[in-house]
């Protein structure tokens, strides 16, 4: 990188350039027209610090972090920083492992949410980028939120010139897992390898939920956010000794405490349909056992009771009003019309190969009719349609 442009990143008078293209980006409805870009060059002249282009994903990544809830005052995103970095309230919850901490190790800043949440625990930070665009934007962003106890180091992990590893009692790592041929599924594909990362009191390592992972000696945290289950982090460390399902906004955590299963039942008043951090983990079968529900198929994650289930953040509740054998067009018709529902009716699938909007397309709705909700879900070796209310809408009325 250009010396000139990267004290420019780093500095004060970014913010307020990058701001004014944010509002012209907003006024021109979000893109980055060819009209627009030209403008951009034409009014920066001979001014422009930065290349225009890199002046837009600035903006872009910076008006993505707003709409996402990421941004802090005065910080700055290129458009993959908003987009892989950490929620803060997510940032806030992992640091909380290394308190105790004196001197944390980090492995990929990114944006630098998870550097400034570690920064509010521990005494010190060192955090390591290889992307020097990255670098100078986060030096100013953590500058600017007046963070004096981080050390920004340019560099890729390892680091030969960090050789006193002992120095460090904790280590969080965010390895990159995309490249430009896409998303890596494996932590041995991880950048860097999974196994690389090194050892320390307390080890907090951001992977995907669903990728193929070796090192041993780890627990996994599945993070729910909102309806999403957002992250799995591998944690070695005293506060977390087993498997963990923990729901970030909602302040509850559930870690399975036997190895049941569920019953399977033919019927049920009521369905439950887990949050996506519970499916995740591959517990949702025991989480179903443990609060007494059943299921129509072990490999389907609907949870089956006779009662109504009692509110929880843990899953959605359903009331069954029918439930036909098999999947047809004509029957879902005479269903709905029969019920009354509306247009805003939800589809819903598991485990049945077909597009819920197709067959939403291929119905007629009751004029302002309530909204009801059809599942399409395997069972055994055929599937079966589930007719449902919400019950929390129910509630809400």
């Amino acid at each position: 990188m250009i010396p000139e442009h990267a004290v420019f990143l780093s500095g004060d008078a970014v913010v307020s350039l990058v701001e004014s293209v944010m509002e012209r980006l907003e006024g021109a409805g979000g893109g980055a027209t060819p009209v627009l870009v030209e403008s951009l060059r034409r009014s920066l002249g001979s001014a422009e610090m930065v290349p225009v282009p890199l002046l837009i994903d600035l903006a872009l990544g910076t008006l993505r972090a707003e709409r996402l809830g990421k941004r802090e005052r005065g910080w700055l995103f290129t458009e993959r920083m908003a987009e892989q970095c950490t929620h803060p309230v997510i940032a806030s919850h992992h640091a909380q492992a290394f308190i105790g901490c004196n001197h944390v190790l980090e492995i990929c800043t990114g944006a630098g949410i998870d550097t400034a949440a570690l920064s509010r625990t521990v005494p010190y930070v060192t955090t390591l980028e290889s992307d020097s665009t990255i670098v100078e934007v986060t030096r100013g962003n953590l500058r600017r939120s007046e963070i004096r106890n981080v050390t920004v180091v340019a560099s890729a992990w390892p680091v030969e010139a960090l050789t006193d590893l002992e120095a460090f009692d904790g280590v969080w790592a965010d390895p990159s897992r995309r490249t430009e041929r896409g998303r890596k599924r494996s932590g041995t594909d991880y950048q860097p390898p999974l196994a690389s990362i090194p050892h320390a009191n307390v080890v907090g390592i951001k992977v995907g939920p669903g990728d193929s992972i070796e090192p041993s000696g780890f627990v996994s945290e599945y993070i729910g956010f909102g309806k999403e289950c957002r992250e799995r982090v591998l944690w070695k460390s005293e506060h977390m000794t087993v498997h963990t399902v923990s729901l970030i906004d909602k302040k509850v955590s559930w870690s399975r405490s036997s190895e049941v299963s569920p019953l399977i039942v033919p019927t049920a008043a009521y369905l439950i349909e887990p949050h996506n951090a519970i499916i995740a983990s591959g517990d949702v079968g025991t989480f179903f056992a443990e609060i007494g529900a059943g299921v129509f198929d072990a490999m389907i994650a609907y949870g089956a009771l006779n009662e109504e289930p009692p509110a929880s953040p843990w899953y959605k509740r359903y009331k069954v009003a029918k439930i036909d054998q098999g999947v047809s067009v004509r029957r879902i018709q005479e269903s709905i019309r029969e019920l009354g529902w509306g247009s805003t009716t939800i589809f819903k699938k598991r485990g049945w190969e077909n597009d819920p909007e197709d067959l939403r397309r291929a119905l007629s709705f009751a004029s302002g009719g309530p909204p009801g909700v059809v599942i399409v879900m395997r069972v055994g070796n055929g599937h079966q349609t589930v007719y449902a209310t919400s019950v929390a809408s129910r509630e809400s009325l």
